[in-house]
């Protein structure tokens, strides 16, 4: 299962105006009860249905601010239960939002990775919790972040030519796990297109090339004129040994003869990040609730995860916390019932837009700190679990 990432459609049916309305998807009405009145409260008009074929029938008839879902009207064979509401043709990218238990089988959250939902919430919930979501998604925008944290933290826009999305092994996934936006083009030509469609700085252009080649260093370099991209730090990662001396301006690295690791750290080392110690290369997919707040906040926040390493947790949310926060965690292992808890620091942060044109997971990557070996030798226990199914 790759890094969950989220491309949003150019066709995105999304209104001048934002919905009030929030459907709720609950066939044992429980959430519905306890869910209904918080929504009033905070301005939302509710609509609610029993089921999932129901709920798509809904979003042809309105595009609600977002999807709230009871777990247990998922489908408990497997496959992806948000899938009927994200395949929708016209509003498919309203955010969706599940809400599950300390016992939600881990197959079912899961299947909500899979099926693309954007985030979840440990029941019960906290009212502070949907305010935060629907200013998020009413306002459109992320919230302000320091100039300072901004040069230190945010993640970098990286120009990728020659490999597609989701490519298995590929650069492009660790580098989303890096919490990088990558805007993918198949050729030269795509990658000019890309450049103008985004109409953003891009801060690394990286080729794949099969061989080093006096051809190929030309090939990239007029990319880099007809992209205006001649002031952008250039790598190029050969399939093959570099036995040529790179142009001015082009840095060539060799998949043959260096581990991925540690082509990505010299990748980042050139958009000036250090990420090594989240070890995304040795993550596993890893799916369940977590629970997080800022050192010396009494206000807990929950989400879930996608993925782990040994030193770092990658979690999806629609309001993950800011880059730099000291964090402290607590992660529900949904097959044990165990609870680990300890602190960790937000590496890097993707909070929900409404646009978007790069390719980005949503949500934060967390690195722990200050494990005990303990709690360290549980985590590889896990990893090497998950790494075997």
């Amino acid at each position: 299962m790759p890094f969950a990432t989220h491309v949003l459609s150019e066709q995105s049916g999304v209104s001048a105006e934002p919905s009030r309305k929030v459907l709720l998807v609950d066939q044992a009405k429980e959430l519905r009860l306890y869910l209904t009145p918080l929504l009033r409260a905070v301005g939302c008009e509710v609509v609610s249905v029993d089921n999932m074929l129901a709920a798509r029938a809904e979003l042809s008839r309105c595009r609600p601010l977002m999807v709230v879902v009871d777990w247990r009207v998922l489908p408990a064979d497997g496959s992806p239960g948000c899938a009927p509401l994200r395949g929708h043709a016209q509003h498919g990218d309203v955010p969706i939002l599940v809400v599950v238990g300390d016992h939600t089988p881990a197959e079912m959250l899961e299947a909500c990775v899979q099926g693309g939902a954007e985030d979840c919430l440990l029941g019960p919930v906290r009212i502070t919790e949907l305010q935060a979501r629907l200013e998020v998604l009413r306002e459109r925008t992320p919230g302000p972040i320091s100039l300072r944290t901004m040069e230190r933290r945010t993640p970098r826009t990286v120009l990728v030519v020659g490999e597609a999305p989701n490519t298995p092994g590929g650069l492009g996934t660790d580098l989303e796990a890096c919490g990088h936006h990558l805007l993918y083009a198949s050729c030269p030509e795509q990658a000019v297109a890309r450049v103008a469609e985004y109409g953003e700085p891009i801060h690394l252009l990286l080729s794949r090339a099969a061989v080093c080649s006096a051809e190929e260093m030309m090939r990239v370099e007029r990319l880099r004129t007809e992209a205006r991209l001649g002031r952008v730090p250039t790598v190029v990662v050969a399939d093959g040994d570099v036995t040529e001396v790179p142009m001015l301006g082009q840095v060539w690295l060799s998949a043959r003869t260096l581990a991925p690791r540690h082509l990505l750290s010299r990748i980042n080392g050139q958009l000036q990040r250090n990420l090594a110690a989240l070890l995304v290369d040795e993550r596993v997919p890893f799916v369940c609730p977590v629970e997080y707040r800022e050192v010396g906040s009494f206000a807990w926040s929950s989400c879930y995860s996608s993925a782990l390493s040994p030193g770092a947790l990658f979690v999806r949310t629609l309001v993950p916390a800011r880059p730099g926060a000291a964090l402290e965690l607590r992660i529900h292992l949904s097959t044990t019932r165990e609870v680990l808890e300890g602190p960790g620091l937000v590496a890097w942060s993707n909070p929900y837009t409404a646009r978007r044109t790069a390719s980005y997971p949503l949500g934060m990557g967390i690195q722990f700190l200050g494990m005990s070996p303990r709690r360290l030798m549980q985590l590889r226990e896990l990893i090497r679990g998950n790494s075997l199914m």
